[in-house]
């Protein structure tokens, strides 16, 4: 019986990462959700190990030599025996992974996995008393082993260390462009906010009501099976901060929040949320055993839910179908027009919590954070600078007073899982977003009549045809050139934000 040829080796050993990073993903849903908070240490030694023994099997020769085998056998002209006619894709994608990982001592990997949990649990519990300071020396470690991560990653050649840790998030992006891209942005949204944030606020019919937690928690399942979500393959449960995680598309968590007096909090939470999902339920299910069945970018999965959340969620066709649906929930709200609950979900008002953030400010948000992150990486910023620093920006950015540290530096749960370099990309999806529904919007000609329906599964499908399907195959700025016909720009999202708010205040 002759040996396995080098795909299927490589198949095995990719089917084998795949079942540990899902095993991974598993434990750290878990740990957001139903853990009990005395499980904390061992779970943290539990994805130590897990995380140590995904690095070791990227590590291992035996994974090198079937995969150098593969892209051989590429190279001479022969396709891999047993392989498929996209072969070369999934090459590409296993070989950034390994090539990546190799360079990461595996004393690092564990470091940061055991210190990734404790940061975790130091986060809630100062966030709870808004002390920095309680969260401050987590951080501190979390930034000196990403310093390092990045260093062993390589700096790439003009850039600089936050492009190491960016690379993870967003391949090929790089300060040099987000900089200037962010430069452009704060300087047409600060003047954009202070004129409509000034002006008189729209009468807000949820202010002083309160919405029952039950009928909260309905309404998102109702969304969710609405938008084409099988919660045959997923679940909703809820958690502090909002997030999706996914094993396989078969198997994908999500969480939302409900607050009894903030109903709309709770449906753009799910709404964002479930359009991670539909993403990961969308990538290609022939590819689930190897790299190619993942997502390429951060930025294009932030696409999906804030495509869900502002140009579904905010646009007046969804709530000429969604205001009865709220009354039959919320006899309170019974009387209201679609109208006016569309202006009330569009109200643009300064606030220091990014989660809760309209759309005009919300990038002013993500600025700051990318400004912080850039000081910490290049040494400019100290750890417990960051309180002070942050309330100078948001003065600066959106023109708040200082905040508690609860609202402030504490709110996102970002740096307490390490995944500094992330923030960009809402901004990147943002952007990517407005130019995907521009696009949905020119090829489905009865697409708000359909959003009036709630009927949302022809965009589900539109998005699973142009975006979904693709996994790893293409860079995700080709993925959003071949659908919309242009590259990353500002200019759909300026043009969505200026049509929206003339109609809601034309003067």
């Amino acid at each position: 019986m002759s040996a396995p040829g080098p795909w299927n080796v490589l198949c095995e050993r990719m089917a084998e990462l795949r079942a540990l990073q899902g095993a991974i993903t598993v434990l750290a849903w878990d740990q957001e959700t139903h853990m009990p908070a005395n499980g904390a240490l061992a779970r943290g030694e539990q994805l130590a190990v897990l995380q140590g023994l995904l690095h070791e099997r990227l590590s291992a020769g035996a994974l090198a030599d079937a995969l150098a085998g593969a892209e051989a056998s590429l190279r001479g002209g022969v396709a891999p025996e047993g392989a498929p006619p996209d072969a070369a894709v999934v090459l590409r994608a296993m070989r950034f992974d390994r090539d990546r990982a190799v360079k990461v001592p595996a004393r690092l990997v564990r470091e940061l996995a055991e210190l990734q949990s404790a940061a975790l649990v130091a986060w809630r519990a100062a966030r709870e008393e808004s002390d920095f300071g309680g969260f401050a020396p987590f951080l501190e470690k979390l930034l000196a082993l990403r310093r390092e991560q990045a260093q062993a990653f390589g700096v790439p050649e003009g850039g600089e260390v936050y492009d190491a840790l960016l690379e993870g998030y967003e391949p090929g992006m790089r300060v040099a462009r987000l900089e200037p891209l962010f430069a452009r942005l704060t300087g047409w949204l600060a003047p954009l906010v202070e004129r409509l944030a000034s002006a008189p606020p729209p009468h807000d019919p949820f202010t002083g009501g309160h919405f029952d937690d039950e009928a909260q928690w309905a309404l998102s399942l109702e969304l969710l099976d609405s938008m084409g979500f099988d919660r045959q393959s997923g679940r909703l449960d809820e958690s502090i901060h909002p997030f999706t995680l996914s094993p396989d598309p078969g198997d994908v968590r999500l969480t939302t929040h409900v607050h009894e007096e903030l109903p709309l909090s709770s449906i753009f939470s799910t709404l964002h949320e479930g359009g991670h999902g539909l993403f990961e339920q969308g990538l290609p299910s022939a590819h689930r055993r190897d790299p190619l069945g993942m997502v390429i970018s951060m930025g294009l999965h932030e696409s999906q839910s804030r495509l869900w959340e502002n140009q579904v969620g905010r646009s007046l066709p969804f709530w000429r179908g969604f205001a009865p649906r709220m009354a039959t929930r919320f006899p309170q709200l019974a009387g209201l027009s679609a109208e006016a609950l569309h202006r009330a979900a569009n109200r643009v008002a300064r606030t220091p919590v990014r989660v809760e953030a309209d759309e005009v400010t919300y990038n002013l948000h993500v600025a700051l954070r990318f400004e912080l992150e850039l000081g910490m990486l290049r040494g400019d910023l100290r750890v417990h600078d960051i309180p002070g620093a942050w309330n100078d920006g948001l003065q600066r950015l959106l023109g708040l007073a200082p905040v508690s540290d609860a609202q402030g530096a504490l709110q996102d749960i970002h740096w307490a899982w390490g995944d500094l370099g992330y923030f960009p990309t809402y901004t990147l999806g943002n952007l990517y977003a407005a130019q995907l529904f521009a696009a949905a919007q020119r090829d489905l000609s009865g697409l708000d009549g359909d959003l009036a329906a709630g009927r949302f599964l022809g965009l589900r499908d539109w998005l699973r045809e142009k975006v979904h399907r693709h996994g790893r195959a293409l860079p995700a700025e080709e993925i959003v050139r071949r659908a919309t016909g242009r590259g990353l720009d500002d200019e759909a999202f300026r043009a969505y934000l200026d049509a929206k708010y003339r109609a809601l205040d034309p003067g």
